[in-house]
């Protein structure tokens, strides 16, 4: 085992957002897989793969309203996430400090072809602060072709490679996480709201933001 253990008494909701531009059907759902078998059996889980995500925004907000813990995944495209997960943040960067994200635990899941997925996380991560999320101690966990392929060459060797073992700790230590900060109290700066956008979820096309127009 690479992990110790989930401590017990984690009665969580933790919400997957799935921001793979191949949906249900690529590595980031087989990420997710592995995640859903090591959560302890008192946790319950959502789904929302973004490529496929047909419903309204404020239906989105009510899911993520209902998850005590984020666990975001993506591939790595041209050095970033995938457009469905960039949609994602544009769309909903109008409820940047509600509860739908302040105080929330979040934790990334990356996968690449070699190089630059940490990178990826590490910003994603860092989007997902300044929404208001919490990102705990090793929340962050990512797999490669090429470090799978280490891995199988020599085990002893590449101990130390992300491996997707490794999942147990991502998901313990967002768990801890949610449990601890239950009922804490959060201060914010304050921020200029954008307008929120309404009904079906705009997937694609135009979107106005509110933002101010300078040029």
């Amino acid at each position: 085992m690479r992990f110790a253990g989930l401590g017990a008494n984690m009665t969580s909701h933790i919400l997957f957002l799935n921001g793979s531009i191949r949906g249900a059907s690529g590595n980031t759902a087989r990420w997710f897989d592995r995640a859903r078998g090591v959560l302890p059996a008192e946790t319950t889980h959502d789904t929302l793969t973004l490529a496929e995500y047909g419903g309204s925004v404020e239906g989105l907000a009510e899911r993520l309203l209902a998850a005590d813990a984020l666990l975001f995944g993506s591939g790595v495209y041209w050095g970033s996430w995938g457009s469905p997960l960039q949609r994602f943040l544009e769309v909903m960067s109008s409820y940047e400090l509600s509860a739908c994200f302040l105080g929330k635990p979040v934790a990334a899941l990356i996968s690449a072809d070699s190089v630059g997925g940490l990178d990826v996380a590490q910003r994603l991560l860092g989007a997902c602060s300044l929404l208001g999320c919490v990102v705990p101690p090793l929340s962050t966990a990512v797999v490669s072709r090429v470090a799978t392929a280490a891995i199988e060459a020599d085990p002893e060797a590449n101990a130390d490679v992300w491996h997707a073992d490794d999942l147990g700790v991502v998901i313990n230590n967002l768990l801890v996480a949610a449990k601890a900060l239950r009922g804490a109290s959060w201060s914010t700066w304050p921020v200029k709201q954008l307008p929120r956008v309404e009904g079906p979820y705009p997937a694609q096309g135009a979107l106005a933001s509110g933002l101010a127009k300078f040029m």
